[in-house]
């Protein structure tokens, strides 16, 4: 199941890092979080990242701590924010995301570089795989992209390719509590673990062993409500669950790719359950916000998706917030939008999507 994890306000996606935020910020096409994207697991703690043609196992003390890697290229980056830090971090991105939904949106500038600089000042790298020609491998790592790491140590050879673990032997941990930096001494002392680990693959000899996963079921309560507009700008209410015997919400994201992957199956879907008496709304968890109502626009007329996807207002937001620990979630609201049945946390298939309806029906009749 791919699984995004949702943080309030404008945090990064790399943020999370073994999942990624989606309430607050959009992710560039050119990177992915490695492990959300490309990542097939050869054994119970070995990571292959077929993209890049290397596998690696993360030392225990980076697992704990969140640590994992974002794709870009030939360039496999591991960062990490301290617990604390994130706190912190999370803090202030919820206040200003609570000032964001009270204007409808709008964006305060000087509020978003205040969190971007106490990101990037929490923040810190461990270091790089990076995959590179073996003609041109040593001008590389002499050029000024690569000048801030102190140590550029091969790692293994594969066809063409030669591998190279760069990194910093000392962790900047300036800025950061006490308990940080002994997070930090702890990451430190296994680099070499992790420099150790790292070995190219060849990806057309690996025999997957991943299975298909079902989305989770979860038990979420409550009942819904909102006044508010639709993406297209249309004015919407709770008021429409009336129409319907059952109505599935499927709430997510703008930087959630099982999300937009899925649209296509919904679409299908929300005109297949009509006849059944159910109707499909989406929700979009990282609105209201100026960029992210467009962005969500996009992606909504690339999918071809007709359903309504509704801006949270500040009732709906601060639901979302409180309730949905992860996109997609998907939620069965009754006629006076009360929640029934169990919710679906993660992608689904139409065919599962059918099936849960079917079920969440019968205990309504």
């Amino acid at each position: 199941m791919k699984r995004r994890f949702l943080m309030t306000g404008f945090l990064i996606a790399t943020l999370a890092l073994g999942g990624c935020s989606n309430v607050g910020n959009k992710t560039s096409n050119d990177k992915k979080s490695a492990q959300t994207q490309s990542t097939n697991k050869e054994g119970s703690d070995e990571s292959v990242i077929e993209d890049l043609g290397v596998k690696y196992k993360l030392p225990e003390s980076w697992e704990k701590i969140g640590v994992e890697g974002v794709l870009a290229g030939d360039e496999l980056s591991f960062s990490f924010i301290c617990p604390d830090d994130a706190k912190e971090i999370n803090e202030l991105g919820k206040k200003i995301d609570e000032k964001k939904v009270e204007n409808k949106g709008k964006k305060d500038k000087a509020d978003e570089d205040k969190l971007m600089n106490l990101y990037m000042e929490k923040m810190k790298n461990i270091g790089s795989i990076v995959r590179l020609d073996k003609s041109d491998a040593e001008k590389i790592l002499k050029s000024d992209e690569y000048s801030k790491y102190s140590k550029k140590d091969k790692v293994g050879e594969m066809n063409n390719y030669v591998y190279y673990f760069v990194y910093n032997e000392k962790i900047d941990d300036s800025n950061l509590s006490e308990a940080s930096k002994a997070e930090v001494e702890n990451i430190e002392k296994s680099i070499n673990e992790f420099k150790n680990s790292i070995k190219p693959v060849d990806p057309s000899k690996i025999k997957s062993n991943k299975k298909d996963e079902k989305a989770s079921e979860e038990t979420i309560k409550g009942t819904i409500s909102f006044k508010s507009k639709t993406i297209q700008g249309k004015n919407i209410d709770s008021s429409i669950f009336k129409d319907n015997k059952l109505t599935m919400i499927n709430i997510w994201g703008t930087t959630c790719m099982p999300c937009i992957d899925e649209m296509p199956e919904l679409q299908e879907l929300s005109k297949e359950v009509k006849d059944k008496g159910v109707n499909v709304l989406g929700i979009v968890a990282d609105t209201p916000d100026e960029d992210n109502e467009e962005l969500a626009k996009s992606i909504l007329d690339k999918k071809g998706v007709k359903f309504d996807n509704v801006i949270p207002d500040k009732e709906l937001h601060e639901w979302i917030i409180k309730n949905v620990k992860g996109t997609p979630t998907t939620i069965f609201v009754d006629k006076d939008g009360k929640i029934v049945g169990s919710a679906l946390v993660g992608s689904a298939s139409k065919d599962e999507y059918n099936a849960k309806i079917d079920e969440v029906l019968k205990s309504i009749k």
